[in-house]
């Protein structure tokens, strides 16, 4: 219960850096997501109650990029390999919300 506690609040999180503050977090894995006993979950209260307390959170943020940033034209393969979405290990893409959405599809199946 506490894996799947803190895997939503890291869902919560990754939603809030998009959705709200326009960052990317391209490095989604068991890592990067930590179970804490409780937060205020006051500045997530837009997607969810106040009455449930978050029990976790999303950390490192050392490949995030903003999500209006323009490519660079490098290889855009950043991430833990084994949680890095297909499309992304292939190069066939750049980053994008729904490849951290796959990613943590990874860490759940872990």
């Amino acid at each position: 219960l506490q894996v799947a506690e803190g895997l939503l609040a890291g869902l919560i999180g990754h939603a809030s850096l998009f959705f709200q503050g326009g960052i990317l977090h391209r490095d989604i894995s068991p890592n990067n997501i930590i179970v804490i006993d409780d937060i205020a979950s006051d500045i997530f209260a837009w997607i969810w109650p106040h009455d449930t307390p978050l029990r976790g959170c999303l950390i490192d943020l050392d490949y995030a990029i903003e999500a209006s940033a323009q490519p660079s034209g490098a290889l855009d393969r950043t991430g833990t390999y084994p949680f890095i979405a297909i499309q992304i290990l292939r190069g066939q893409e750049r980053h994008r919300y729904r490849h951290d959405l796959e990613s943590f599809l990874y860490v759940l199946i872990w």
